[in-house]
C-alpha cells in the first residue's frame, strides 16, 4: 500500500525569530496571547456548510481534505469516511467516529473521499489548507 506524504508550502513557514517578532507586546512587556484556529473556506466570501449528509447521498471531497464537523446537537453524533461509496449513515463505534454534542470535531479525508454523517444537524466546512500531498510508491515507502 502507498503512503501518503504531507509537506508544508515552504514560504508559510516562519521562523523562531518572525514569531518572537510577533508575539511580543512592546507596550505590555509580554508575550500576547495569539489564539489561531484553522480558517475556514469561503465560498463568494462566505463560509459555506459543504454538506448536511445524513440519510442523502455522500458528500465527496478530495482525498487530503481537511473538515471541520459542527454537531449541532445535544447527543452524539457520528461520522464515516471511506475511500467509496457510503450505502448506510453511520450508527455507532463499530462504523463511526463519535462527535461531541455542540462542538466542533476536525478531521483529515486521508485517503478517503467520501464522508457521511449520521444526523443532518452536522455542519461540513472545508478547512484551507495549504500543505501538498506527494503519493510515496510503496518500493520507496521507509
Amino acid at each position: 500500500m502507498s503512503q501518503t506524504k504531507r509537506s508544508p508550502k515552504k514560504n508559510a513557514t516562519l521562523g523562531s525569530g518572525d514569531i518572537a517578532s510577533n508575539a511580543y507586546n512592546n507596550r505590555a512587556g509580554a508575550i500576547k496571547n495569539l489564539p489561531v484556529g484553522p480558517e475556514l473556506a469561503l465560498t463568494n466570501g462566505a463560509v459555506q456548510v459543504q454538506g448536511l449528509t445524513a440519510n442523502a447521498a455522500d458528500l465527496r471531497l478530495a482525498p487530503g481534505t481537511l473538515v471541520a464537523l459542527f454537531n449541532n446537537a445535544a447527543t452524539v453524533a457520528w461520522a464515516t469516511m471511506s475511500p467509496a461509496a457510503i450505502a448506510t449513515a453511520p450508527t455507532g463505534i463499530a462504523n463511526a467516529i463519535p462527535l461531541k454534542p455542540n462542538d466542533w470535531t476536525v478531521l483529515s479525508m486521508g485517503e478517503n473521499n467520501f464522508l457521511r454523517t449520521s444526523t443532518a444537524t452536522v455542519g461540513v466546512y472545508i478547512i484551507v489548507d495549504d500543505t501538498t500531498f506527494q503519493v510515496i510508491p510503496d518500493d520507496q515507502a521507509q
